[in-house]
């Protein structure tokens, strides 16, 4: 009888990484996919037309979410009943760190003063209806 010690999710979450995550298109192919990935974005504190929704690193990011979550929605039936809370694991471990990136990302330009308020804004993905 086969161990079953969740190997296989690490290495599924693994080539993830590599083949996806680490072999990233051009920044003009990542923001076309953003657009397509329905990401809205919703200001909830400050006047956000002040920053730089086009800074590479936020689109990097915000492309790596999206990669993720369509990871997440692809495989999530995929992965055994009794290995999916490892899979949950691994997927919010990956989620957290880029949460953390944007939450530490500078997207107010150079040229704007650093006395201006603090910008919250709620960034979040459309969700179509799936009918049965």
């Amino acid at each position: 009888m086969k161990k079953n010690n969740g190997n296989d999710i690490i290495e599924m979450m693994t080539h993830f990484q590599k083949k996806i995550l680490e072999q990233k298109p051009s920044l003009d192919k990542m923001f076309e996919e953003i657009r397509m990935m329905k990401f809205k974005i919703r200001p909830l504190n400050g006047d956000i037309s002040l920053l730089d929704l086009k800074n590479n690193h936020f689109i990097e990011i915000l492309w790596s979410l999206g990669k993720l979550d369509e990871f997440f929605q692809f495989q999530y039936k995929k992965v055994s009943v009794h290995k999916r809370s490892l899979f949950i694991k691994l997927f919010d471990e990956m989620h957290d760190k880029f949460q953390e990136d944007l939450n530490n990302l500078n997207l107010k330009p150079e040229k704007l003063p650093s006395t201006t308020s603090a910008f919250e804004m709620e960034i979040f993905k459309e969700r179509t209806q799936q009918s049965n």
